[in-house]
């Protein structure tokens, strides 16, 4: 049974979006119930895992082998073989978690959906699977499926239920995500059968692969191969995390789609990418990282800046946390760049810490949304008055996306930050310009949303019904718990982390 928890964890959303499937049209309650049941049941399984994880083992644990295809004198008399192979390390097991409590909370938020909501919430429960899926993949070609299975239902929810221009939305994001994944494919292909070169067989095994890497000669597996791979995955990370140049789709994405389904783009989708940088970048292709440092460190300086300046003259709240979330990635990939204990660790905690406050802040912008009728700053004003609880919440959500101490934002900007200025002080000295526009940002916008005179028009508009406290308090606490208590968080990352390190001599 403990083997098959992860399985378990991927298979429940599936189930649940064929159980909707037969659930008639005219039952929207029901097709609600079963995706609120399935993702409650894969949180818990979650947090079951947690509870039996060990957390001084740097390896994999609760793995899941099943041969799935083997292919005989696919190259060079070589046999391809790809396993419904599942795992969960210290790296893993953050975004495992992040996965359960955003997706539970995003369903639970989404009881706006009043037009298809069958269709909705089938969607829904399949790109839950492909999120909880590229956490647990321990097979490239199982976690390429698993990324493919999130496009089409990101497509179809925006497509569908967004905005005015919802369906030039949902086609830019399908194609700059699936150019994305087509540069992915690339480099898994590249990778497996590079390491072939080392073992004599085809596997796409992560593990095998990590293995294959780590000891064949520099001869077999050449800097110069290594490197050039890491750039093509760099470019698949940049489009993914929506870094400068390919940045656009992210804000237009955010301000079409509805408040539940930012939630699981901001939270969750957006952390694959981030997530694929450590797995494959620093935990395969390390000497290619250290190699590129400082081009990954001055990408991420120029997306910290810019983004926050992009995000000071912005009107919508939603563009302006869009603009927000692309700075905090560009912390991770300045402390991914300098390579070090604290760096890594950092690029950790703000990855996990982004995902729980843009849950949060894209939940209270869709609360207030749906009581005003807007997200544009200007038309707002004053609702410290009708709505002082969401506006609470909401100035504590702000105060840990811009660093406040005792909050996530903080100790991953300060850990990111250590480890940058030991590799990368100019640049890093730029690159705290970020933590002080985001203050300026941010406290502007809060200031105009919350503060001042209420129009005639808000002055009616209801404060957080008792639905709406579960996601605000659980997000809240968790914010809260790992800014006061960072051992929490640091204790599962740090012998994976402490393993990078001493493979890359550090």
């Amino acid at each position: 049974m403990t083997g098959n928890l992860l399985t378990f964890i991927v298979l429940l959303p599936l189930i649940a979006a064929l159980i909707i499937g037969f659930v008639p049209r005219s039952n929207q309650g029901q097709a609600r119930a079963v995706a609120l049941i399935a993702t409650a049941l894969s949180l818990l399984l979650s947090i079951f895992v947690y509870a039996g994880f060990d957390q001084d083992l740097a390896g994999m644990q609760y793995t899941t082998h099943y041969e799935w295809i083997n292919i005989a004198h696919v190259y060079q008399d070589k046999a391809l073989t790809i396993g419904f192979d599942l795992g969960i390390d210290g790296l893993s097991l953050p975004f495992l978690l992040l996965t359960g409590i955003i997706t539970f909370l995003a369903v639970l938020a989404s009881k706006n959906i009043q037009h298809r909501v069958k269709e909705y919430y089938l969607w829904v429960m399949l790109l839950v699977a492909g999120l909880y899926g590229c956490f647990v993949a321990l097979d490239l070609f199982l976690f390429f499926l698993f990324l493919e299975l999130t496009l089409i239902p990101m497509y179809f929810l925006i497509g569908i239920w967004g905005g005015d221009r919802k369906g030039a939305v949902a086609t830019k994001f399908l194609v700059y995500r699936g150019i994305a994944s087509a540069f992915v494919l690339v480099a898994f292909v590249a990778l497996a059968f590079k390491a072939a070169d080392a073992t004599g067989v085809i596997s796409m095994n992560m593990v095998n692969i990590a293995d294959a890497f780590a000891k064949a000669s520099p001869d077999l597996i050449t800097a110069a191969f290594k490197q050039g791979i890491f750039l093509v995955l760099l470019l698949a990370i940049l489009i993914e995390e929506a870094f400068f140049p390919f940045h656009t789709w992210l804000p237009d994405t955010h301000e079409q789609a509805p408040a539940a389904v930012s939630m699981l783009v901001g939270g969750v989708l957006m952390k694959i990418g981030a997530y694929l940088l450590f797995r494959i970048g620093v935990g395969i292709l390390p000497d290619a990282v250290q190699y590129f440092a400082t081009l990954i460190a001055l990408i991420g300086v120029i997306n910290i800046v810019y983004a926050a300046l992009i995000a000071m003259v912005q009107k919508d709240w939603r563009r302006l946390l869009a603009f927000s979330a692309i700075s905090h990635m560009g912390v991770v990939l300045l402390g991914v760049a300098a390579m070090n204990e604290a760096g890594l660790q950092g690029g950790i905690f703000m990855t996990i810490s982004s995902g729980l406050l843009s849950g949060l802040l894209f939940f209270l912008i869709g609360a207030i949304q749906e009581r005003t009728g807007t997200t544009m700053i200007g038309a707002l004003g004053g609702l410290s008055k009708p709505m002082p609880i969401l506006s609470g919440f909401l100035l504590a959500a702000a105060l840990g996306s811009l660093g406040l101490p005792g909050m996530s934002g903080f100790i991953s900007e300060v850990l990111a930050f250590i480890g940058a200025f030991d590799a990368f002080p100019v640049l890093a000295a730029v690159g705290t310009l970020g933590i002080i526009l985001a203050a300026v940002y941010l406290l502007w916008a809060m200031q105009r949303t919350t503060y001042g005179p209420t129009t005639a028009a808000l002055e009616g508009v209801s404060d957080a019904k008792a639905i709406e406290y579960l996601p605000m308090i659980v997000l809240t606490a968790l914010i809260l718990l790992i800014g006061i208590y960072p051992s929490i968080l640091g204790d599962l990352v740090n012998p994976t982390i402490l393993s990078y390190v001493t493979g890359i001599g550090g």
